[in-house]
């Protein structure tokens, strides 16, 4: 795993900009945010809430007309698919609107496919039917770059006056193979602890602050849940969630060189062992515990007291809980160090699509400052642009994006077989979550399983 450095003095330049800054808000609709994503923005995250199939109308005022990066065909028309709720949905709505004043000669059908996305996406592709323009994350980029699915981009970013050096170094990580590009990243992300105010004033105990550790989270969960009218934190049998745990306490889900897993460690086994605990004394709940479709959601509803999500909550809450009052603070630490997670997913071409250069223009445009720009203002995710990092302005955004200023903070990376190592880890802890297994029968079957994957096996 790769350290961020060079993201954190960005974004420590972003906090004391801040300062200055004045926040923008927009008004989306709402309904459900990224899996185990995601997302990341950008993934993500295991549990989501309920799926759209239709994306929302438009709502963003034409921006002064520019030059089209690329020369595109003529009569161009290309379809793009992403996952992601309605919020997000509405995210790249007015991202296509706003591509309509800068290239108006092409015409982008957008399919947005909220629910088992890569599984879709493959039989797409299989038969023939997938979109010329679609989110990438480190699945599809292993199934997609070495079979020569996805285009290779760099002559085309060339042309366009576009560079790596563009964009944060350690998020093209995921989207390299041979030092070509397949992918260019369209955000980021990373976790903080989001919690009710009101619960803790409830409980009679002090809201939590920027040095907590997880021992304060789970004596606070504990007395919440034991009041009666909140439950106490909030976490899903998921890999991103438990990853922060396991980092803060030295640990990690692979080698750096990502050939050896390392699930069967003392330092992932302690920490679950940690949670698996606070699920049987009660001051732990899952969504479906909670009748709810993913953690954001039970905070939305004032069902539980804490949980950890990303800055996709700053929209979420806007758009779909405005009247509930939700704060958040830096991710909680551990025994070793404090540490978080970054997400990141791309947006790729299909190598088979007819119109190229058409694709490769709005694709510049969406992951390009301009947009960048306009998708930081609602919240959603952070620019992939270090020269925008002042731009995080919403104080509930600012806690959590702190995350990334840590020097123990990983890219969620392990690889190309990453998806498999992080399914071995979801599955281990809802094993655990169900009474299956212990943590060390759990936990050997996911350092078999993990292992497997990276043997590519």
């Amino acid at each position: 795993m790769k350290h961020l450095k060079f993201l954190s003095a960005v974004l420590v330049i972003a906090i004391l900009l801040s300062a200055c800054a004045t926040a923008t808000t927009t008004v989306p609709q709402a309904t459900q945010p990224p899996a185990t994503q995601p997302p990341v923005a950008t993934q993500p995250p295991a549990t989501q809430p309920p799926a759209a199939t239709k994306p929302p109308e438009p709502t963003v005022a034409p921006t002064t007309a520019s030059t089209c990066p690329l020369q595109v065909e003529s009569g161009a028309k290309i379809t793009f698919s992403g996952w992601g709720d309605v919020s997000e949905q509405k995210v790249y709505v007015d991202t296509i609107e706003r591509f309509k004043t800068v290239c108006p000669d092409v015409t982008v059908d957008y399919i947005p496919i909220p629910d088992q996305f890569q599984t879709k996406l493959k039989a797409q592709m299989a038969g023939g039917t997938a979109p010329d323009v679609f989110y990438v994350d480190s699945e599809l980029m292993t199934a997609f770059a070495p079979s020569g699915q996805l285009l290779a981009l760099d002559d085309l970013m060339s042309q366009a006056n576009v560079t790596r050096a563009d964009f944060i170094p350690a998020l093209l990580t995921i989207f390299t193979l041979d030092n070509k590009t397949y992918a260019l990243p369209k955000d980021w992300g990373t976790l903080g602890l989001i919690y009710l105010p009101e619960a803790f004033t409830d409980a009679g105990i002090a809201e939590p602050t920027a040095d907590w550790t997880w021992d304060d989270l789970r004596t606070a969960a504990k007395a919440i849940a034991a009041k009666g009218k909140f439950a106490g934190f909030c976490m899903g049998a998921d890999w991103a969630r438990f990853s922060p745990f396991v980092t803060s306490n030295g640990g990690a889900f692979a080698s750096a060189d990502y050939k050896t897993a390392m699930l069967d460690t003392p330092e992932v086994k302690t920490m679950a062992t940690f949670v698996d605990d606070m699920f049987k004394e009660g001051s732990l709940s899952r969504p479906a515990d909670l009748s709810a479709g993913w953690c954001g959601e039970a905070i939305g509803k004032k069902l539980v007291a804490m949980t950890t999500e990303g800055g996709w909550m700053v929209n979420f809450m806007k758009t779909t809980y405005a009247d509930v009052v939700w704060k958040a603070v830096l991710i909680p630490s551990g025994t070793k160090n404090r540490a978080d997670i970054i997400f990141t997913n791309g947006i790729g071409i299909n190598a088979a699509t007819k119109f190229p250069m058409a694709a490769a223009a709005f694709l510049v445009y969406a992951t390009g400052r301009v947009n960048q720009a306009e998708i930081v203002k609602t919240g959603f995710a952070y620019s992939t642009h270090p020269d925008q990092a002042n731009l995080v302005v919403d104080p509930n955004d600012l806690a959590i994006a702190q995350g990334g200023l840590l020097p123990d903070t990983t890219v969620a990376y392990y690889g190309p077989y990453t998806g498999k190592v992080y399914d071995a880890v979801s599955h281990a802890l809802d094993r655990l979550f169900l009474g299956d297994q212990t943590v060390d029968e759990a936990f050997a079957q996911a350092q078999a399983e993990a292992q497997t994957a990276l043997e590519g096996k």
